[in-house]
């Protein structure tokens, strides 16, 4: 009895181990998602009097990327009918008439977050559940992603105070909460990828430059200068992430 346990438990024990390639591939999933989310709201604050195109792009292109990276994973179950009332909600809002979505169509804006947040979090309970015995440095360039595009799409949303937030939960103080967590994974990054510390010193300086914004959000909005900036840095740390799975997969 206690041989068949014992061999029951080596056949288990690798199915506990990280899938790197799919952790990677719902990290991009998500960090798309919050991509889209935050240019959605770009598209459609009461902030900018001209409609710029090119935030309409942005967003149309991640809703891409995140359609590619479902179908790369086998369409999942859990992720593919959230998506799809997600990209269903945003057409519903670009088809309103020209001018019109911004000052009436708060309520499908509202709808669209909550369609993000429902996405997101089913996203990240797949993505936890991956994440066992998976290497520090990747999960660490991962959380510093996620930590930023929050704080980045928390920014956009406070722009509209009939739109709730959905994909985290909010309290007092949440944005210092997320700028000490931002700076405590930078720390983090330094020590566990010393041989990028000039790359991450430079994320750190862009990141300063709209930290100010940030903590202070309530005064003179930049929703496009804020997305500029840590758009960038998310970039960097995803392409990083990239590198450090690729070099994970190689290794196994």
């Amino acid at each position: 009895m206690k041989r068949i346990l014992v061999l029951v438990l080596l056949l288990v024990a690798p199915l506990a181990h990280a899938d790197i390639q799919r952790l990677q591939q719902l990290h991009e999933f998500r960090s798309q998602g919050f991509l889209a989310g935050t240019y959605l709201l770009i598209d459609n604050n009461l902030f900018e009097r001209v409609r710029e195109p090119g935030n309409r792009e942005i967003y149309r292109e991640a809703l891409g990327n995140m359609d590619s990276l479902l179908r790369q994973m086998g369409d999942s179950s859990q992720l593919r009918p959230l998506y799809d009332d997600f990209v269903s909600l945003i057409r519903e809002l670009e088809q309103l008439p020209e001018g019109e979505q911004a000052y009436y169509g708060l309520a499908t804006v509202n709808r669209i977050m909550m369609a993000h947040g429902k996405l997101e979090n089913a996203a990240a309970e797949l993505y936890n559940a991956e994440t066992t015995d998976a290497p520090a440095p990747l999960l660490a360039l991962h959380n510093q992603s996620v930590g930023t595009s929050r704080i980045l799409l928390l920014y956009e949303n406070n722009m509209f105070s009939s739109v709730g937030v959905y994909f985290i939960q909010t309290q007092e103080g949440i944005f210092g909460t997320l700028d000490a967590q931002i700076k405590q994974g930078s720390a983090e990054l330094k020590t566990l990828l010393p041989e990028h510390q000039d790359t991450f010193n430079q994320l750190d300086q862009q990141y300063s430059f709209i930290e100010p914004r940030l903590i202070n959000h309530h005064t003179d909005w930049v929703p496009t200068i804020a997305a500029f900036y840590l758009r960038k840095n998310i970039e960097t740390l995803d392409s990083l992430s990239s590198e450090q799975a690729n070099l994970a997969l190689n290794a196994g």
